[in-house]
């Protein structure tokens, strides 16, 4: 128990069912615990938007009347990929079916062990900037997680299902309960192709994987970014608008006015142990007046 996590872990703790575990010539000692944690409703939210590369989110903090845009960028799809290959590199290769299994067997935990610690990193890092602004987590309801479909081409759903987003949630839910925070859903559907502005849908609106341009009215953004601000409107917290080329939050209480800002470089709080860089933070660029017809400037 010389370790600092584990003190601070096991205070107000109640210990479970313990077990040895034994790996050659190291033993181990697993230890359940129990915690009772508080968990209370918060004013400020971080929205959040899980994409196969990014999880792109929208801090509200009403507290500072501000509202940020950020992305934090991860390598999963590039490990899984990587590891997709080295598998067909070794049942091509490879005759010895013994051989073959064992080497399987090798790289499949090696790939299940580095993606499981950029999910931790990542949520870590979440629960972290929300803890700092007092925020609860909304993110996407799971069952608008339907990754396969028959529509889609067969590479198309392999690259959709390389990001464990049931697994994500699970280390989300866990890591912001813990830190005493909510954890709220909304309906994603078809928030990637809804002009947060007007609500047309279409999914001409989505030209590609990174730009949004609403048919109706020209509004143009980055794509995951929309999505954010989609979510921001249908957990009922308000309205999204633009004026005088600035996009702004309009809360359903309060009427209060909070202007979306440009992202810092990095989130508050960025953590020092990211080693490897698995976890990238880019700003969101900057808003200026766009292109638009109607009456939404």
């Amino acid at each position: 128990m010389e370790y600092d996590y584990a003190n601070r872990e096991l205070k107000g703790a109640k210990i479970g069912n313990s077990k040895i575990l034994v790996d050659g010539d190291e033993i181990y000692l697993l230890l359940t615990i129990r915690k009772s944690v508080e968990v209370n409703g918060h004013r400020n939210k971080l929205f959040i938007d899980i994409n196969e590369d990014s999880v792109d989110c929208l801090l509200v903090n009403y507290n500072r009347n501000e509202a940020v845009l950020f992305s934090i960028r991860h390598d999963i799809r590039r490990i899984r990929t990587n590891y997709r290959r080295i598998r067909k590199s070794i049942q091509r290769k490879v005759k010895n079916p013994k051989l073959r299994d064992k080497l399987l067997a090798k790289y499949g935990y090696r790939e299940r062990k580095r993606v499981e610690d950029r999910l931790k990193k990542m949520t870590t890092l979440l629960a972290e900037i929300a803890k700092e602004h007092n925020a609860d987590l909304v993110r996407e309801n799971l069952k608008d997680l339907r990754l396969n479909s028959r529509k889609r081409s067969k590479q198309l759903n392999y690259r959709l299902s390389t990001f464990p987003y049931r697994r994500f949630i699970e280390y989300l839910n866990y890591k912001f309960n813990e830190r005493g925070l909510n954890v709220l859903e909304a309906d994603a559907k078809k928030s990637s192709i809804t002009c947060p502005i007007c609500g047309y849908e279409d999914k001409r609106n989505r030209i590609d994987k990174e730009r949004f341009r609403c048919r109706r009215r020209g509004f143009s953004f980055n794509v995951q970014y929309v999505a954010c601000l989609n979510l921001f409107s249908r957990s009922n917290d308000g309205r999204v608008v633009i004026r005088s080329g600035r996009i702004l939050l309009i809360t359903r209480k309060t009427a209060q006015v909070v202007a979306v800002n440009v992202a810092p470089y990095e989130p508050p709080n960025q953590m020092r142990w990211l080693r490897e860089k698995p976890v990238q933070v880019t700003k969101i660029l900057v808003i200026t007046k766009r292109k638009c017809t109607g009456n939404h400037f």
